[in-house]
């Protein structure tokens, strides 16, 4: 005795959701290894909030494994001393330090002094900021 058509349906929504996750989201191989077109997945976004739930969960989810994965991959060659992926790590996330600085001296209820800060784009710049200062 077979599964009815909805049934059927919602095993193939896990499967769907699983093979997203196994693919990065990655929304035509999914699909290929459910046995679904990428259309069914689209309209089953519209039709079924749950399924849509479950679906940006996992993009969320999958985000988060390769962000972390990257960002292993980025400290292990500034390990190795990897001086470029240092200085491209360190602008992505210091970029935002001042605001959040500011954030939390407002929630903390702390005078924040204002002082301008400017990023440095190189290595050479650098240096000659440090030049100028009498640090070399």
């Amino acid at each position: 005795m077979g599964l009815n058509s909805d049934a059927a349906t919602a095993i193939q929504k896990k499967e769907m959701i699983n093979a997203l996750e196994e693919s990065m989201g990655n929304v035509t191989a999914a699909a290929k290894k459910v046995g679904i077109t990428p259309r069914t997945h689209y309209r089953w976004l519209k039709e079924d909030e749950e399924y849509a739930d479950a679906t940006e969960n996992m993009k969320d989810i999958s985000y988060r494994r390769v962000k972390d994965s990257l960002i292993e991959k980025a400290l292990s060659k500034i390990e190795k001393g990897d001086t470029a992926v240092l200085m491209k790590m360190l602008s992505i996330y210091l970029k935002k330090l001042p605001d959040e600085m500011e954030r939390l001296a407002h929630i903390n209820n702390v005078p924040m002094l204002r002082a301008k800060i400017k990023y440095i784009e190189n290595r050479e710049e650098a240096e000659e900021i440090m030049r100028r200062n009498g640090q070399m």
